[in-house]
Parts: structure tokens; sequence; C-alpha cells
């Protein structure tokens, strides 16, 4: 007969602890709940050490899905206990977990939060259930959140045993971040839960409460780059090319980043200047005309890659790959640095202010279009947003933007140097001096925003004839030796620059 499974129990600092054996030589310790008294640890210490010896016995439990479950059983009560109860019972029938094949026809019961989190993100819910799952668009973020705040806390737990204690713990443990990142979090948790109610099937109500959302903080101001700014970010060639592609499209057409990066070459229809935005958050295809110059600079980096095949991605990195949009924040004001580019509040992190983001250049896309008389349908069309409400958000900075004078972005295809030079001779059919001159100009327009304070031998006259204006439209002038110690990094082959 076999021996009754036992455990002991034992008091350190005023709190019951069981402790049992999981495996061959491993005995592990369970604080126990403190409102217990002797007789009722005595009974929870014997339940412990049964459900902990039927899970040893299951072939190919993994030691911390034991601990998950038997830290849980040595605390809940009620309701919650009878909820670990049956996810020991699934667990013991089918192995600790599940074992998901991509294309199958049903979730195994056994499953846990990382193995069904992977199935939404993967698209396998979404094709398993296509009426009730839609594929997830922002799927990198939310891969990115829960593989670096979810999972490691509760991604063991068997989603038939989650609990708001779990869910708790989760959202305990993260690192000091905004609300809004909170909310995001919270969100993927419930809506986890939501999808293992129906149209899953593995739970019968959702454990999250609602008001389980984290509340939102009280607006901050958004940030915004000037004309000039964006001219010298663009212009510096200490940043990587491919990233000021990048910052200059989302500046001047205003998609989300993530839906920028997932663009292919195809999207782009650069003999008549649009685009077509298939895949978006809101999943409401968009299409629109491309803003002057855009056209041109995307047919020289194109050019510039060797013409990738149609189904390439439309933005790649340095190693030729499609961008992630990980960490795109922190890489965004590092170049703004990088470009010389320090105005105090867009790297001011207050109550009131809020560091600026790459999502900010859907601000700066915003706010230029607003202060230069384009309509809120206009914006949307561009933007997708679905609410004037948002994009009245941004009114009062475009009515700053609008008394400054500080008129539109340059041309993406002159802001650029290298790109400036590739459309010109693309356009033109011209090459070697005639394509020099023309990388030479677009030079010497973006000079000015690098010599603060030593403007000797330029004299810049904006669009609407004041000295300092936008370089956008501004006409320079240069003393030619000047020119010719400036330009030579760019065009090293000539001895003699171009008279501007």
């Amino acid at each position: 007969m076999p021996r009754r499974p036992t455990g002991s129990i034992y008091s350190t600092a005023g709190r019951l602890y069981v402790r049992v054996r999981i495996g061959d030589n491993d005995r592990e310790s369970f604080p126990l709940d403190p409102k217990l008294t002797q007789e009722q640890a005595e009974q929870r210490k014997e339940l412990v050490a049964e459900l902990a010896a039927r899970l040893r016995a299951s072939p190919n439990v993994p030691r911390d899905a034991i601990v998950a479950l038997l830290e849980r059983a040595a605390v809940r009560e009620g309701r919650a206990l009878r909820d670990v109860i049956e996810a020991v019972e699934v667990v013991c029938k089918g192995g600790a977990q599940a074992k998901v094949v991509p294309g199958g026809s049903s979730i195994p019961k056994q499953v846990t939060l990382q193995q069904f989190g992977e199935l939404w993100t993967s698209g396998e819910l979404a094709r398993m259930y296509p009426d009730h799952v839609k594929p997830k668009r922002s799927v990198e973020q939310d891969v990115y959140r829960l593989d670096r705040h979810v999972y490691p806390m509760a991604g063991r737990v068997p989603v038939a045993a989650f609990t708001l204690d779990d869910a708790e713990r989760v959202m305990g443990a993260l690192p000091p971040m905004s609300p809004a990142s909170r909310r995001h979090i919270a969100q993927l948790l419930h809506r986890m839960m939501a999808m293992a109610v129906f149209p899953c099937r593995l739970l019968a109500t959702n454990p999250l409460p609602r008001g389980f959302l984290p509340k939102l903080g009280p607006a901050k101001a958004k940030a915004c780059l000037y004309p000039d700014e964006d001219a010298r970010l663009l212009a510096c060639t200490a940043i990587p090319l491919c990233w000021r592609v990048l910052w200059g499209f989302l500046n001047r057409e205003g998609p989300r980043i993530s839906e920028a990066v997932r663009l292919q070459v195809q999207d782009v229809d650069l003999e008549r200047g649009a685009l077509r935005l298939k895949k978006n958050k809101t999943n409401d295809p968009r299409a629109w005309a491309l803003s002057p110059g855009v056209p041109e600079a995307l047919h020289a980096w194109l050019a510039f890659r060797g013409n990738p095949a149609p189904s390439a991605p439309l933005f790649v990195n340095e190693e030729g790959e499609r961008f992630s949009v990980e960490h795109a924040a922190e890489r965004f004001r590092a170049h703004l640095q990088l470009a010389g580019i320090d105005r105090p509040e867009l790297f001011e992190d207050s109550d009131e202010n809020q560091k600026v983001r790459a999502h900010d250049t859907r601000s700066t896309f915003i706010t230029v279009a607003l202060a230069n008389g384009r309509s809120e349908t206009w914006v949307a069309d561009r933007t997708g947003h679905r609410s004037s409400i948002m994009i009245q958000r941004y009114r009062r900075a475009a009515r700053t933007f609008a008394e400054l004078g500080l008129g539109e972005l340059a041309s993406l295809a002159a802001a650029i140097p290298e790109l400036g030079g590739k459309a010109s001779g693309i356009a033109s059919g011209a090459g070697g001096a005639e394509q020099d001159d023309a990388i030479i100009s677009n030079e010497i327009k973006l000079l000015a925003p690098w010599r603060n304070g030593r403007r000797g031998g330029f004299k810049i006259r904006g669009p609407r004839g004041r000295p300092g204006s936008s370089p956008g439209g501004a006409t320079s002038y240069v003393r030619r030796a000047e020119l010719a110690r400036l330009v030579a990094p760019t065009c090293p082959g000539r001895r003699m620059p171009v008279t501007v």
C-alpha cells in the first residue's frame, strides 16, 4: 500500500510554513494564510502534500509549474482554492504544459498563460476563431510587453487557474513607467482573459473585474519638431541614412511608426506619388497622395538599395532588415541630440511635459499640417484618427506654430543630402558634374542651422522674406572659399564648387 504523502509545518517570524517534497531530493516551503488556526494549518498541509504528490507523479511537469500551483494552494480560500485544485487536475491529466500544435483545431485545457498569449500574438487564435478574434496589428509591441513584463511573472500559470491575484502580481512587479504603459499591459491581461472565456471556453468567467484597468493620468504637453530642427536631424550624416529616411517620412506623412515599418515597396506608387496603407492599428485601409518631395526621396532611397523586390520592406535598418519598434523613443531622442538639437522641452519629463518619443512624429505632422491650413479630414486621411477630438488636441500648438510663421517642413528629397543628389539625378537624367551640383545645392540649403553664431557669409531669406526663417524655403549665399571647405566631404572629387 503506497505511503500517504505527508509534509511538515514549522513557524518562522510568527508565520506558519508548510514544507513538502516536490521532486527527488527536492523539498520546498510555502507560507500559509496567517488567518489559519493550527488545526486548519494541519488540514492545509495535508492538501498541499497531496497535490504535490500528484504533480510530482505526472510526467513532464516542470518544477516552476509545481511551485506556482502549490504556492497558491497554500494561501487560497473558497472559489480561488477550488480553481487551483481544478488546475492541478487539468495539469495531471495532460501533463504540465499542453503541446500546442500550430494549425490545430482546439486549445488544450491545460494551456499556460504564455502558450495562450503566443497563440494570440502569432495569429493562431484568429485562424481558429475568425468570427471573434481579429489578427493583431500592434503585435511587435505587444510581444515585447508580454515577454518583458507578463510571462516572467505568470507565464507558467495555467489559464484555467489564473486569478486576480496573478494579475496583481504582474502589475505590482512593473518597473516605473507611465500610466498609459501600465494600462497597456493591464489591457493585454484583460483581453487574454476575455478570450479565454469566449470563444476559447477555458474559463467560466473573467477573473479580472470591471475597474481593473489603471486610470490614465492627466494629459501632458505633446512635443513636436520645428522645421529647422527637422532639417538638422535629416542633414546629420552621423545618423545612419536608413533612420533619417524613416524619421523624415514619419514627420511628413503622419502614420504610426508601427504602420510605417510594415510597409512594403509595392505599397507606394512612386509614378503617381500615392501610398496605400493596408495594414494598420484601426483595421481601416487608407490611401493618400504623398507630400511633395517624398516620392522623389523614396525613389532615390530604393535606388540606393538596388531597387528591391516589390514584396521587400520599404524601410530597412543598417543590416538591411525590417525595423523593430522596440526602444524607438530612446533612439529618436539620441538621434536628435546627435544632430545638436537640445531644446529643453523635448527632453524634459515632468508632471506637465513628456519627453519626445518616436510617436511624436505624428504630433509634428499634425501640428505642421494644421498650422498651414490643412483640414481635419486631410489630416485624418493620413493619420487614421477616427475622431476629431484627437486632432483638436493639437490646435493650440498649431496656432502658436502659425503665429511664429515657421512654415512647412523642407522637401524630403532636398532635406537628406544623399537622397537629394540621387533624386535630382533621377528626375533630370543628369549625372557626373550636374549631379554633384545638385548635391552641393542641397548641402548649401541645409548648412545654415549647423552654423550657430557663425553665419558670416550666409544670408538666409525665408519664404516670407524674414532672415532666419525655415531652411525649407530658404535661399542661401556663402563665400566661395567657405563653400569649398564645407561641401568637400560630400563631393570629394570637385575642386571648384558650383556658384550659387
